[in-house]
């Protein structure tokens, strides 16, 4: 059982006089201490997280067995560490603190429970606190967990953030956008032991990478010349703010940072993004929404003097991305996260984003961008905007898209005569558009016609407030 007299304190509250305290505690029903490796760190934060969570003190023996201090070797534990927490699920969040004593190391881990996700497993085996041990579950132990529990989001794991540590800005600024009170919004966001839920850290926490690991954003410029690597231009910017001033503040420096395409009026130079801000925003919206937060890995991206690459942990896997291709069907994991970013103007596609953002490059003459998924169960969504110009057959398209800006129906001559092309290469032009929702075709050979789906509004943002630049 937990000594309830000695609670204990919060890891942002351990320095080297608690960590004196905690050599000599007892292991109980929320602490434990190990020594280290991959296994041990495992089971016991698999069991720490079905059961009530609690605190790990790693680089000391078990009281039991002498608690002998050998501290830890850091490269060391961080490997153990990451590997153990890739292997349970699903995994709590969890945080921790490396203090020095003399001349050793110690960690100390803060580890959550994972709510109604619960139990945890660790390498396939079920593990759950009982006493002072991580004990492997029996089956009918599991079963009754399934049952008490059901299915539930995993966006409603409790994070490591409290009520305290809400930017109360953006609350309000919800408050608003929903039309509902601020007490209403917090309800949804706050977990049974007072802690904000991991969709409450992303979408209101001050600086969510504090309280979620990998909860940032990473953005590096590069140098590329045809033929060699890129070379990193500068330092990394890392960005760990509420979701809606997130996405705002990396959409803006992804276009700051990418070469001008410049146009003439007369003698008047008009320079801008080559780039809509709609697919800007629309990348960054979608790594953020679609990541997956049981994983320890943060958002990256990249910018290049021909486009830019983001890349975000992924929930799904090849077989699903596979589905999702081939019927462009709908995905969005984190619908929690979607309903606040929806009123908040930020998220156009809801599951659609992949084409729309290909259909806007398409528009404008653009190769077509890049989405891959990289490894599977963990695997990792990558976008590639490209911003060198389409290849022939692209800029027929981009001239009947130009074409249909005037008109609402064409026929298949139609478009022989004006982009001067085969009656083959017209039907296939025009399929491409049905396919892609452009275009509803109608009748048969002779009679038939191909006329402009109805287009529905999309929510638009203005422009952002604010200059933000790399660091030279």
């Amino acid at each position: 059982m937990t000594d309830v007299s000695n609670p204990l304190p919060e890891i942002d509250d351990i320095n080297a006089k608690e960590l004196e305290e905690l050599f000599t505690r007892m292991e109980d029903e929320q602490f434990d201490r190990t020594l280290g490796t991959q296994d041990s760190l495992g089971k016991k934060i698999a069991s720490f997280g079905t059961k009530n969570g609690g605190l790990l003190l790693v680089g000391q023996d078990d009281l039991k067995k002498g608690g002998t201090r050998l501290g830890i070797l850091q490269s060391q534990f961080q490997e153990d560490y990451k590997n153990a927490i890739e292997n349970v699920k699903p995994a709590p969040s969890t945080r921790y603190k490396i203090i020095n004593i003399g001349n050793l190391k110690f960690v100390v881990i803060s580890i959550s429970d994972v709510g109604g996700l619960r139990p945890c497993s660790y390498l396939g085996i079920y593990y759950e606190r009982k006493g002072s041990s991580s004990l492997p579950m029996q089956p009918d132990e599991v079963k009754q967990y399934h049952l008490q529990y059901g299915a539930t989001n995993p966006e409603d794991m409790p994070s490591h953030a409290h009520k305290n540590d809400i930017d109360q800005t953006e609350l309000e600024n919800y408050s608003k956008l929903l039309g509902k009170t601020k007490d209403a919004i917090l309800q949804t966001l706050l977990c049974k032991n007072g802690h904000l839920s991991v969709r409450g850290a992303i979408i209101l926490a001050q600086k969510p990478q504090d309280y979620l690991e990998g909860a940032f954003v990473e953005i590096q410029r590069y140098d590329n010349f045809a033929g060699s690597p890129p070379i990193p231009i500068g330092n990394p910017i890392k960005i760990s703010k509420p979701a809606r001033s997130l996405i705002e503040e990396v959409a803006n420096l992804i276009a700051q940072n990418l070469p001008l395409s410049r146009a003439y009026e007369g003698a008047r130079m008009l320079e801008s993004s080559p780039v809509p801000p709609s697919v800007i925003r629309e990348t960054i919206t979608n790594a953020v929404a679609h990541r997956n937060y049981r994983s320890h890995e943060h958002i990256l991206v990249r910018i290049y003097s021909d486009g830019f690459d983001i890349s975000n942990p992924a929930v799904i896997n090849q077989k699903m991305w596979q589905e999702i291709q081939s019927l462009q069907t709908r995905y969005h994991p984190n619908e929690g996260i979607y309903t606040f970013l929806n009123p908040a103007l930020l998220y156009e596609g809801r599951g659609e984003g992949i084409w729309k953002i290909r259909q806007e490059m398409e528009k404008l003459g653009m190769r077509q961008p890049e989405f891959k998924l990289i490894g599977d169960s963990p695997s990792s969504f990558y976008v590639r905007i490209n911003l060198t110009p389409a290849k022939a057959k692209d800029i027929k398209r981009k001239k009947l898209y130009s074409l249909l800006e005037k008109r609402n129906t064409l026929t298949t001559t139609d478009v022989m005569k004006q982009l001067k092309v085969s009656r083959v290469t017209a039907i296939k032009l025009l399929a491409h558009l049905v396919d892609t929702g452009h275009l509803e075709h109608s009748g048969n050979t002779r009679t038939s016609k191909y006329t402009k789906k109805e287009k529905k509004s999309e929510p638009t943002l203005g422009h952002f407030e604010g200059s933000v630049q790399f660091r030279k």
